[in-house]
């Protein structure tokens, strides 16, 4: 009935004004808006469809953002193009865009080292100027520490342990080594026993034998060789093979007590 009923005003209206009926001129875009109350459709006319409801669309996946060094990787590469680019086929251009890349990694650079002096700043357990100064001013001083804690180390092996010696009489570097552990040794007050592993025996270290395996015992294979022993525990620690100086001999005591812990 309804679309009877608007079949005929249709033609009531093409009668009346000698036009031939057309949708678009007689249905406009805002149509059902236009026509207010006095229109309206059967719901038995009503298509499903239009109440569907509009699909929804699965928003875009947001792009995961790079890793610091991710981004880092991606300048290298563009620099290095840009180098390689302006190598290979020279022009003013494209040798600008590589000054323009070069020119950030300058700026980059700067930023960092400025960014740490500020840091050391914030952060004084960072600086390692507190722990030993980089300036010519303090190093009397901090050399006169290190021989401290070099003489106390000395004076504690003095007490607990003993030197032995272990060298080849008819060697020259092994005989100027004797010399210098039997001064080494008479200065820091620490008793020393020389060993001859070739029974030549040194007319500088008056207390030595020939060796009787000791050397095998404790496995020396190498001269000469120094060896800490403590009489008490009869046990030895390794001190130094080859030839060393006295100054070398007190940091190497230091060391082996402290077990090699870094002093920096």
């Amino acid at each position: 009935m309804m679309r009877l009923r608007l079949l005929t005003l249709a033609l009531g209206i093409t009668t009346a004004t000698g036009v031939a009926a057309s949708p678009d001129v007689a249905i406009s875009p805002r149509h059902a808006l236009e026509e207010g109350w006095h229109w309206y459709k059967d719901p038995a006319d009503i298509d499903d469809d239009d109440d569907a409801l509009p699909a929804m669309q699965a928003p875009a996946p947001q792009p995961v953002p790079l890793s610091a060094s991710e981004q880092k990787a991606l300048l290298q590469k563009a620099t290095q193009e840009a180098l390689d680019n302006a190598i290979l086929y020279p022009s003013p251009e494209n040798y600008r865009r590589y000054a323009v890349m070069k020119e950030y990694w300058v700026n980059q650079a700067t930023g960092f080292t400025q960014s740490g002096k500020k840091a050391l700043l914030q952060f004084p357990e960072l600086n390692y100027n507190l722990v030993r100064s980089h300036y010519n001013g303090t190093s009397a001083a901090q050399q006169s520490m290190t021989k401290e804690k070099e003489t106390l180390a000395v004076s504690h092996v003095a007490e607990r342990y003993g030197v032995m010696f272990f060298y080849r009489g008819g060697n020259a570097v092994d005989s100027l080594m004797a010399g210098v552990i039997k001064t080494y040794c008479e200065e820091r007050g620490i008793s020393v026993t020389g060993v001859s592993v070739d029974g030549k025996l040194s007319e500088q270290l008056t207390s030595s034998f020939v060796d009787n395996g000791q050397a095998e015992a404790m496995n020396v294979k190498f001269f000469p060789a120094t060896f800490l022993v403590d009489p008490k525990t009869r046990q030895w620690q390794p001190l130094a093979w080859g030839f060393m100086a006295h100054d070398d001999l007190d940091r190497q005591v230091v060391n082996v007590l402290t077990d090699f812990k870094p002093d920096y």
